[in-house]
Formats: C-alpha cells, sequence, structure tokens
C-alpha cells in the first residue's frame, strides 16, 4: 500500500469513528474537530518536535472535543451540576507508516490529553490526565515508562486556584499501553459514559474497526512485554483476558 492510500485509510476510520458518535451522542456531541483531523491526516506531512520530517510520516491533531460524561456518582466536592460534567479531548500523534504491519512500536510521538470539566457554585473544577511518549533521550530521575498515564494539576492553578486541603504534586506514570484516536474512543466512553461505549460497540461495524486498531497498536505493545519472559502460551492459567482488561476484543 502506498503512503497516500494508508493516509485515505485512516481518514476514513477517523470519519467512521465521529458517524458512530454523532449517532450515539445525538445533539451532545460536536465532531468537527475529528473531522479537520480526517483531512489534516490526508494531506499533511507532520512535522516532529525538533521540526524534522519524513514523507513516510503520518498522524494528526484533534483539538477541543468535547464528549459528555454520565459517571458522576461520586462527584467532589458536593454541590457540582451533574448535568454539566463536560470531558475535553487535546491530543496528537505521529507515527512511522512503514511500521503499521509488524510489532514495532507504531508511534513517534503521542500526546493524549484529556480534562474533565465541573461547574458548582464555587467555581470551574478540574480532574486532569494524560497519556503520552516520553521521549526517552530525555533523561528523568525517575523510572519512566516510555508510554504511561498521568494525573495532571489543575489547568488554572498558576496562582488563581484555591488548593484548600488538596495537595499536589508529581503524580506516579502507570505503565499504559499507546492509544490512537480509535483506541480513544473506547477508553474514554467506557471510564466517563459506560452507555455510550455499549451502544458503540453494539454499531455492526466498529467492534471490527477497535479490534484492528488494537491489532496494530495494543498487540506489539503486549508482545514486546511478554517477550521479557519465555512461557508456554498453553500453560497460562491467570484470569481471563476479558477479566483482566476487559476493552481488548
Amino acid at each position: 500500500m502506498k503512503i497516500e492510500q494508508f493516509r485515505q485509510a485512516r481518514a476514513d476510520d477517523l470519519k467512521a469513528a465521529a458517524s458512530v458518535l454523532e449517532k450515539v451522542f445525538k445533539t451532545g456531541i460536536n465532531t468537527s474537530p475529528i473531522s479537520l483531523a480526517a483531512e489534516n491526516v490526508k494531506t499533511s506531512c507532520p512535522s516532529l518536535m525538533d521540526g524534522s520530517n519524513n514523507p513516510d510520516h503520518w498522524g494528526y491533531t484533534i483539538e477541543d472535543l468535547k464528549i459528555p460524561v454520565d459517571t458522576t456518582k461520586h462527584l467532589r466536592p458536593k454541590g457540582i451540576d451533574k448535568n454539566k460534567v463536560e470531558l475535553t479531548l487535546d491530543m496528537k500523534l505521529i507515527a512511522n507508516f512503514k511500521q503499521w504491519e509488524d510489532l514495532s512500536d507504531p508511534f513517534i510521538e503521542l500526546s493524549f490529553n484529556v480534562a474533565v470539566r465541573g461547574i458548582s457554585a464555587s467555581g470551574l473544577h478540574y480532574f486532569c490526565f494524560h497519556i503520552d511518549k516520553h521521549d526517552m533521550s530525555k533523561k528523568s530521575e525517575e523510572p519512566h515508562p516510555v508510554y504511561h498515564l498521568q494525573y495532571s494539576s489543575n489547568p488554572q492553578s498558576d496562582g488563581e486556584f484555591d488548593y484548600g486541603s488538596t495537595f499536589h504534586l508529581d503524580t506516579p506514570r502507570i505503565l499504559h499501553h499507546p492509544v490512537d484516536f480509535i483506541l480513544g474512543i473506547g477508553f474514554l466512553t467506557s471510564n466517563f459514559f459506560p452507555m455510550a461505549y455499549d451502544e458503540i460497540m453494539d454499531q455492526s461495524f466498529f467492534p471490527g474497526l477497535y479490534k484492528r486498531y488494537q491489532e496494530k497498536i495494543v498487540k506489539p505493545y503486549f508482545h514486546t512485554l511478554a517477550s521479557n519472559w519465555d512461557y508456554d502460551k498453553s500453560k497460562v492459567v491467570w484470569s481471563p483476558v476479558s477479566d483482566l482488561c476487559p476493552l481488548l476484543l
């Protein structure tokens, strides 16, 4: 497959994802950021952080995509309006087309940034985290998984945020497999709007699309981790995979 065909296929997948979200959320979501990303992946050769680019690179950026939040059972502080809790996704990925068909790391750069915002009489409240790829050329004082999930500080913390009794510091970087937007849909909806996740997975074609992206992104990650040991797959007796990782199809 040529890079142009590959880009078109990724764009078509993004458009398919946007269509599913529109169908499930109806008026609760604006998918224009996804449509812009689909056009971008078809036409542009993304530049890396160092300014370089390569004709075999592809990628996209999704900015300010808002998704409703339904998991509001344990909201704190009390007084937050449950009907006005909203999730915002900003993400960017760059990958190498030639590494999509093997068990290589599929991404060169990845940032998947999520902010959940609630409103109370006292103002705005935030819960933030990100999944990203660490630049391993940069030294770190602690063990730093190349892909990790980490909770982030309040985006309004520069001299304006009243921390009260809250204690903020660098939180642990939790080992996590990489995600693109297709896998990100499953991650976000399953955690923040489970009914929507069930509806998305009931769509006739989406589970197949989701599984194909797991094959290209999640499978290389776990195969690489498993390669640290020699083992006989037939002797694996732990809980079913569906219990250990319910999002794996």
